[in-house]
């Protein structure tokens, strides 16, 4: 008998280890699941929780979940009554606080803190987090317009010494740019009205700032982290250059200790100051990760607009509010403050010829500090094809006969720039995608601003051309976007999210001549590059066709949104009538289309013969995945732009189709023996487009089988799919 308990006690010993040893996420050992678990976030962590049988009490899930548990974008430019009131303030701070317990607490790696903290949270987390080594204090601002948490930077320092001497990692906001600080009063003032006019006072008013008082406690930091969002600026007298760069940098190279060896800075105006002063004579200071991404990202248009100017004045005067910034040192600073800020915004204006050119430049400056963008975030940057490209005529001269025009040669051209671009795609991932959107018009230029003069059509294909061929030399490949509605497109109305309208044209001589309204021809500009092109993302917003959006009561699309569907599918016949045999050197077609008009492109003869090698295969994401849109944050799978989704389903059925070959080879395409210009310009007839229904049937788009035949045919294949149970996340 007691042999038998014994033999139960370690069979059952021996499936507890079992157990143990295998994750219950598709019984993967559980050292595999941990290194998955190694590229995901606490987002992911928190819907694995939820929705994976077996998962909610996974030790793997909940240190993910715990790692990082209250992020900046849960915190940031919270009001004071969604901080008291609503469950994302002081409700959810509350929760986290009485969900630690000594089976979590070990897991709890970084945290950020809202501005209306208090110190006796900062005592908590030193007291309850033993392994927190990074802390992001971003959204606590120098000043506060409310008579709450009015602890300042000195009080903080000395009640929690021990948890700023662990850390090796601080996130700060820019201490040294005063509008940063000053400007969000709309979003931390007190209710109460009687506060609102005359209520302000600064963290600083005991001592210093942030740099001065806890950057010195900080002794095992090893990183630190500037985030502010660039307030931006036009003119500066010497006083805040001093205030705006000086203490910027005095800041750093002060106060932090010798053990600092990483410099992270999330935004172009600290980044630009940082690189004003020798960052070689900086101790230990070997990485400097810059923010580019968002510096591309909100600045895409602008290289549209125009440059902005920027100049440095004399002088110190400034206004009495900000007093309560300044630190005292501008008298005792031996810095040339002119000479300085003229370093500073040399150059600057929204142009990324600037950037890559000061890219380049300090890169060679500092050969001993290791430069690159934030976690490689520059692989999948949208950019304008107009940024490496000058498309604006000049004019000199005040009366119209003695104007001469002046075409600037294209920033590509120049060597330093190609440089700067070879080191981009070398050293940061980078692999941008041009949104060619804008040019997808029979008209173009004439659909761009009014107001400008741009090149002649020629002159302008001709140096995007150029800059294709420019950029695949230096082996970055060629991405192009069709979908990406952000920059310089209509975000609503039809235009929004159809690509296909009539266009106005002239036709007749002399008296006879008048104006109509033509259907598109699909003359989209791509002939001169269509050869060069290795990634083509073809995607519709989920509200297609942008009639009435998300508010119409209809499930179904009604009988004039159908036409205008049918449209878009003879339009894009037309489309892959005139490029598909171009596209001689394309690695992979990504499509996020209605299911109408993905079945109206396997009838069109080019693009099937585009896609007959048999070196290309495709991935299908099952066609009901868009009711996983809400679920998913609103991301395209296996696609690189991202769409604002409201949560609700389309009222249309949509597929994802992506289409990939492995080799860099040329496709062996019969292309049509024409010139350039007459496979852009010539047109293409109704009878050209017509579908034969003779021909056989494609291996991307099979015949479909019906109904009552579909579960026959699967099973006698061999393909019936166990059925799934779809759980419904509330």
């Amino acid at each position: 008998m007691d042999s038998d308990n014994a033999l139960d006690n370690a069979s059952e010993a021996a499936s507890s280890e079992e157990e143990k040893q295998q994750s219950a996420f598709l019984t993967l050992p559980v050292d595999v699941f941990k290194c998955i678990t190694d590229y995901l976030d606490r987002d992911a962590a928190w819907s694995l929780k939820r929705v994976c049988r077996g998962l909610s009490r996974s030790e793997v899930v909940n240190r993910l979940l715990y790692k990082y548990p209250i992020q900046l974008s849960d915190v940031r430019d919270i009001r004071l009554s969604d901080w008291k009131y609503r469950s994302m303030g002081r409700l959810r701070w509350i929760s986290f606080q009485q969900s630690i317990n000594d089976s979590n607490r070990a897991f709890v790696q970084k945290l950020a803190l809202s501005h209306w903290c208090s110190i006796d949270d900062f005592i908590w987390i030193e007291k309850n987090l033993p392994s927190l080594v990074s802390l992001d204090i971003t959204s606590i601002k120098d000043f506060v317009w409310s008579p709450e948490q009015l602890w300042t930077w000195k009080e903080l320092a000395e009640a929690t010494p021990k948890l700023f001497a662990r850390l090796d990692f601080l996130e700060v906001a820019n201490w040294s740019d005063y509008t940063a600080h000053s400007r969000i009063e709309y979003s931390y003032s007190y209710n109460d009205y009687r506060f609102k006019p005359k209520f302000r006072i600064s963290r600083r008013r005991d001592g210093g700032s942030v740099a001065k008082m806890i950057f010195p406690i900080c002794t095992q930091l090893k990183s630190l982290a500037i985030r502010e969002r660039y307030s931006g600026f036009h003119t500066w007298n010497e006083w805040e250059v001093h205030q705006r760069v000086c203490c910027l940098i005095d800041g750093i190279s002060s106060h932090c200790p010798p053990t600092l060896s990483k410099l992270r800075v999330y935004d172009y105006a600290p980044y630009r100051s940082l690189f004003s002063t020798d960052v070689t004579t900086w101790q230990n200071l070997s990485q400097i990760e810059i923010g580019l991404y968002s510096w591309m990202e909100e600045r895409r248009d602008r290289d549209v607009i125009g440059p902005i100017p920027y100049r440095i004045t004399p002088g110190h005067h400034h206004r009495d509010d900000e007093e309560a910034f300044d630190d005292k040192t501008f008298d005792t600073c031996d810095r040339n403050h002119m000479e300085l800020g003229q370093h500073v915004v040399q150059g600057v204006s929204a142009s990324f010829e600037d950037l890559l050119l000061n890219l380049r430049t300090i890169t060679s400056k500092y050969p001993t500090v290791n430069v690159r963008p934030i976690h490689n975030s520059l692989r999948d940057i949208v950019l304008h094809p107009f940024h490496l490209v000058n498309v604006n005529q000049r004019r000199f001269g005040h009366p119209p006969q003695q104007q001469q025009q002046v075409n600037p040669p294209d920033p590509v051209s120049s060597q330093e720039i190609q440089e700067a671009l070879r080191w981009l795609a070398e050293k940061c991932g980078w692999k941008p995608v041009l949104a060619w959107d804008s040019m997808m018009c029979d008209v173009f230029p004439a659909n761009l601003e009014a107001n400008r003069t741009f090149l002649p059509k020629a002159d302008l294909l001709s140096r995007i051309r150029t800059m294709v061929q420019t950029l695949k030399t230096l082996n970055i490949p060629i991405r192009l976007s069709i979908g990406d509605r952000t920059n310089n497109c209509p975000s609503s109305g039809l235009d929004g999210s159809l690509y296909f309208g009539d266009y106005k044209c002239f036709v007749g001589e002399d008296d006879n001549k008048r104006e109509i309204l033509a259907p598109t021809q699909a003359r989209f500009n791509l002939t001169g590059i269509a050869h060069l092109v290795d990634e083509l993302t073809i995607q519709y917003p989920v509200d297609v066709p942008g009639v009435a959006g998300w508010g119409r009561s209809s499930k179904r699309p009604t009988e004039a949104e159908l036409e205008l569907l049918r449209r878009e599918a003879r339009g894009w016949a037309r489309f892959w009538a005139r490029y598909a045999l171009q596209f001689k050197n394309l690695k992979k077609l990504t499509a996020t289309i209605p299911d109408y008009i993905y079945n109206g492109w396997g009838k069109s003869g080019n693009l099937r013969e585009l896609l007959k090698d048999e070196r290309w295969d495709m991935l299908q994401i099952d066609e009901k995945f868009m009711s996983d849109f809400t679920f998913f944050g609103g991301y395209l799978p296996f696609s690189n732009i991202r769409y604002g989704l409201a949560k609700k389903k389309p009222r249309m059925k949509f597929v994802q189709r992506v289409f990939f070959r492995q080799d860099t080879e040329e496709l062996q395409l019969n292309k049509p023996s024409l010139s350039d210009q007459e496979l852009e310009e010539n047109e293409i007839l109704d009878s050209a487009i017509t579908p034969n229904e003779d021909r056989p049937p494609h291996r991307f788009w099979p015949p479909k089988a019906l109904k009552g035949e579909k579960r026959k045919v699967e099973e006698e294949e061999g393909k019936t799919m166990p059925r799934v149970k779809r759980v419904k996340v509330e």
